[in-house]
């Protein structure tokens, strides 16, 4: 940024994925995934300028307001925590989140691969509660992740939400057995 952002497609990815390194050496994930990102702006077409400061503005406001997180509401402190990538373990969300039990309908699952993990998505709604739910599950390259799903079923259990915004991200937590 010294040397201003109208020469950034000039510049190439390295002066990026420095910037990037030293999140995730920080701690902050999430933050080095958004910086990345912005390696990839200036060769995205016309109007990249706007779109770069548009992206560096988000990432200001992000790093703004987790310095003052203890003064954000806690949604919105949550959020910014999840952006940065420091996470909640299951494990701590199933002990202190509040569970939401309903019959969860599977909607849909899809798995990718980088090569190096294997992430899974599973979508389900509640049939009493109307709520949208994710579950994500990782497994190791080569291995399928754990949790498995089939599409179409029903399953009686408790959900703990993950702290956000708008929360979607779920964990499983009791199954509860059909009556």
């Amino acid at each position: 940024l010294r040397d201003g952002l109208a020469g950034a497609d000039r510049s190439g990815h390295a002066v990026w994925e420095e910037t990037a390194a030293r999140m995730v050496d920080a701690q902050a994930p999430g933050l080095g995934a958004r910086v990345r990102e912005l390696g990839a702006i200036p060769s995205s077409g016309p109007g990249w300028p706007g779109r770069l400061l548009e992206e560096c503005a988000l990432l200001h406001l992000l790093s703004e307001g987790y310095a003052r997180l203890d003064r954000l509401p806690e949604a919105l402190a949550a959020a910014t925590r999840s952006r940065v990538g420091l996470t909640t373990t299951t494990a701590e969300l199933l002990a202190s989140g509040t569970a939401v039990r309903d019959r969860w309908l599977v909607l849909g699952r899809q798995d990718d691969s980088d090569g190096r993990l294997t992430t899974r998505r599973i979508w389900l709604r509640g049939q009493d509660t109307g709520r949208i739910a994710l579950l994500l599950s990782f497994g190791a390259a080569g291995h399928t992740p754990e949790l498995a799903l089939p599409v179409g079923i029903v399953l009686d259990a408790d959900l703990t939400y993950y702290p956000a915004g708008r929360p979607l991200r779920a964990a499983l937590g009791t199954r509860h057995p059909d009556p």
